[in-house]
């Protein structure tokens, strides 16, 4: 059909058109294809004569099919139908659609080629990475095997090298217990031979032999053959640099070997006369400043009540000399103290404290020393704001650094200001115990000495916020501390913690405005080491909370919480935690840790001094702190839970501590202070106030094998007698302090007799007060 209608004219087409032939030939096709008929010629007629009736306005695609056969979309599409009625003319292909076809069909090529050959690439380098991993595994499973092999045979050359070095050792081993058995045996010789020589003396001075042509014993050639003398020089005089006066004379008296020792310039270029204060005169004090004069660098005076004007005109003498201490030296006057200075010109350390200097006597000093660094005034009632006015204004005034003027309360603001603005290179400012000093002396101090670095002002309750603002202001600031003021509150400490980053120490004892926020407010200072937080009733585990959350715990090395009543486990938790350079925590009174908090502590191992006295501490806790075998320093005062059970713990492990305090608990008996004696036998200082239940037999087990104790506290054991202080004194010779108040038991004859051998000897045999809770 296409074939007879390819020739038709233009107006046959166009009459085809307008009459719908094509769409009426659509919708018969449409209506066969899918109504499939048996008679179809018959359909084709009705659906023709339908047509006809209806007219051309009806016709559409899908007329001649039911409704529910109806497809969704044609099945006859037009350009089957522009093939049949040859309407494609304008389809036929130009020559430049044959060249764009080419062109595609070319690109169509190129593309599979270019992606067969890209596969192709693709494939290969797939090839090369998986070769290049095997031949990687492959190195490095033969690197793995060269090394194993190496690590055997460097095991095997290992273990024959311990072998060897195990075979050394035990040769060297057998050859110094050889030796040492030798000097052993030849010690013990020597010493068999002169106690035969000895015995023999004595035998023949009881017969009554002539000794005249004999060698008497104990007949020598005059040299020193102790351990002393046979070590090397500096040794030796290192080792007499630790004794005292009073001892270094008693040396030079034993041989000519360690007098010559006794005369090293080492050992004179430092003298403390105040451990023999009581006993040095001015004949002795005068030779002894002759014959170090040269070398004499630091002289200890404090409290020399016997030393008069002689000595120190032989104190003049030590051109020198550097630092002087003459505190406490009653006989000292202006006259002196102008003939002190005029002679040692160079004295950078000067300590006048406690003395009546007046006026003339800070002139004589601003004249002289030209040097001074450290001047101690304290306690010096006599001088007045005129002689400050002396010191700022002397030679000495940009070189002075530290001052302490603590109780000198005749000094008024004027004072202040003369010493600030003379003294602009001021780095410590002690104005301790000084009830009546102002905001406006500390703020001109901290306004014209920008160096100030630190600050102690205990004592004085008059100082409020303003101060301490302007002191935060002096960013050097590193040492603050007060204690007692009510006037203080947070906003001056969150100054300091803000703008003082080099805060270190900070002393707030007794402040009772302070809260939690201060502990915020410092939690920022990663330098601070020393905190105490005495007495402030106010902070609470929150507080230690924000303390241990900032960047200050790193650093904190000790920590006072004394009676913060607020405290509790949780705050021992987050010291726990955050504390690992802890190494003195006072806890004192904070009833509200239990031996959970307490079992804590015990595994802080940086600590060597606690205080857990008046807290909630039993065996158990007692157990746990001996976990921690570095404390050296245990206060368990008033712990009325610990038995003789926890204290066996305790010392079983802490073998190494030396002071402890156990003082009112209640329930220990002889049997805890025996285990404490042997297994505790570096113990210094040890106080048994108020342990009822001790008896002489703990006594003697502490003289028995606690030789180094230096102090003891017996007060209130009311089984003591006469009988333990002689078991003290024949095995504490080192004991100089011993307290026993209220002990009914001792006599006031062995009381006497002992202060013979101990230097501080406190005693009474009243009745036990009443807070003992006996």
């Amino acid at each position: 059909m296409a074939a007879s209608l390819r020739g038709l004219s233009t107006d046959l087409r166009q009459y085809l058109r307008v009459n719908k032939l094509p769409d009426i030939y659509e919708a018969l096709l449409t209506g066969l294809s899918v109504m499939c008929p048996e008679d179809y010629l018959t359909f084709i007629l009705e659906k023709l004569m339908y047509i006809k009736e209806n007219g051309l306005e009806c016709l559409q695609w899908d007329m001649f099919i039911e409704e529910e056969m109806k497809p969704k979309s044609r099945i006859v599409t037009e350009s089957n139908l522009d093939m049949i009625f040859n309407f494609e003319e304008w389809l036929m292909p130009t020559p430049e659609m044959y060249t764009l076809a080419y062109s595609h069909y070319n690109f169509k090529l190129k593309e599979m080629c270019f992606c067969a050959m890209l596969q192709y690439h693709l494939m290969q380098r797939r090839k090369k990475m998986l070769l290049q991993q095997r031949i990687n595994m492959a190195v490095k499973h033969h690197a793995s095997r060269m090394l194993r092999v190496h690590v055997h045979i460097w095991k095997a050359w290992v273990r024959y090298r311990k072998g060897r070095q195990a075979m050394s050792y035990q040769k060297i081993q057998h050859v110094y217990h050889v030796s040492v058995g030798r000097v052993i045996f030849e010690a013990w010789y020597k010493h068999t031979l002169e106690a035969r020589k000895q015995r023999e003396y004595f035998e023949r001075l009881e017969r009554g032999e002539n000794m005249e042509d004999d060698d008497l014993f104990g007949q020598g050639t005059g040299e020193a053959r102790d351990s002393v003398s046979t070590l090397p020089w500096k040794i030796a005089i290192q080792i007499f640099s630790y004794l005292d006066i009073a001892d270094i004379a008693n040396c030079a008296c034993v041989c000519r070997f360690w007098k010559v020792l006794t005369q090293a310039n080492l050992l004179w270029s430092k003298i403390n006369f105040s451990n023999v204060q009581k006993r040095v005169t001015d004949r002795v004090a005068t030779r002894l400043l002759y014959k170090a004069r040269p070398y004499l660098i630091h002289l200890n005076m404090r409290a020399c009540q016997h030393l008069t004007r002689p000595t120190f005109l032989s104190v003049s003498e030590c051109r020198n000399l550097q630092d002087l201490n003459l505190s406490e030296c009653t006989s000292l006057d202006d006259d002196t103290l102008k003939i002190v200075t005029r002679g040692c010109q160079i004295l950078l350390y000067l300590n006048i404290a406690h003395t009546n200097l007046t006026d003339a006597s800070l002139r004589a000093v601003n004249k002289n020393c030209m040097n001074l660094q450290y001047i101690s005034l304290a306690f010096c009632s006599k001088f007045t704001d005129r002689g400050l006015l002396y010191l700022a204004s002397g030679k000495c005034h940009d070189k002075l650094q530290y001052i302490d003027i603590s109780g000198c309360l005749q000094i008024t603001p004027q004072g202040f200001h003369y010493m600030a603005s003379g003294c602009p290179n001021l780095q410590t400012v002690i104005a301790n115990e000084f009830p009546t000093l102002l905001d406006d002396c500390i703020m001109v101090v901290a306004e014209k000495c920008p160096k100030v670095h630190t600050v102690s002002l205990l004592g004085c309750p008059l100082l409020t916020d303003e101060c301490f603002k302007r002191l935060a202001q002096n960013k050097s600031l590193q040492v603050l501390k007060i204690d007692g003021n009510h006037r203080v509150s947070d906003n001056s400490l969150k100054q300091l913690g803000r703008m003082c980053p080099d805060l270190r120490h900070v002393y707030v004892a007794d402040c009772q405005r302070l809260t939690d926020a201060t502990l915020k407010a410092l939690s920022s200072c990663k330098n601070l080491t020393v905190l105490n937080l005495a007495d402030c009733v106010r902070i609470s585990d929150a507080g230690v909370r924000h303390l241990m959350d900032g960047p200050a715990a790193a650093k904190l090395r000790e920590l006072n919480l004394t009676n913060c009543v607020r405290v509790g486990d949780m705050a021992m938790v987050n010291v726990h935690k955050r504390c690992h350079n802890l190494t003195y925590l006072n806890v004192n009174f904070c009833e509200h840790i239990s031996e959970a908090g307490i079992e804590l502590l015990g595994q802080i191992h940086s600590l060597v001094a606690l205080d857990v006295s008046g807290c909630n501490c039993g065996d158990q806790g007692l157990s746990a702190l001996g976990n921690n075998s570095r404390l050296r320093d245990v206060v368990l005062s008033e712990s009325s839970n610990i038995t003789d059970l926890g204290l066996q713990k305790f010392a079983q492990q802490c073998k190494e501590i030396e002071r402890l305090d156990l003082s009112h608990c209640m329930n220990l008996t002889d049997g805890a202070i025996k285990n404490l004696a042997f297994c505790c036998r570096m113990l210094t200082v040890l106080n048994l106030s108020g342990c009822k239940h001790v008896t002489d037999l703990s006594i003697q087990y502490l003289s028995g094998v606690c030789h180094y104790l230096t102090q003891l506290d017996i007060s209130g054991c009311i089984h003591i007698s006469d009988k333990a202080l002689k078991y003290l004194r024949k095995g504490c010779k080192k004991l100089r302090c011993l307290n026993m108040l209220y002990c009914k038991k001792i006599t006031k004859h062995a009381a006497q007799k002992i202060q013979r051998h101990i230097q501080v000897v406190e005693y009474n045999n009243d009745e036990v007060p009443a807070y003992f809770g006996y």
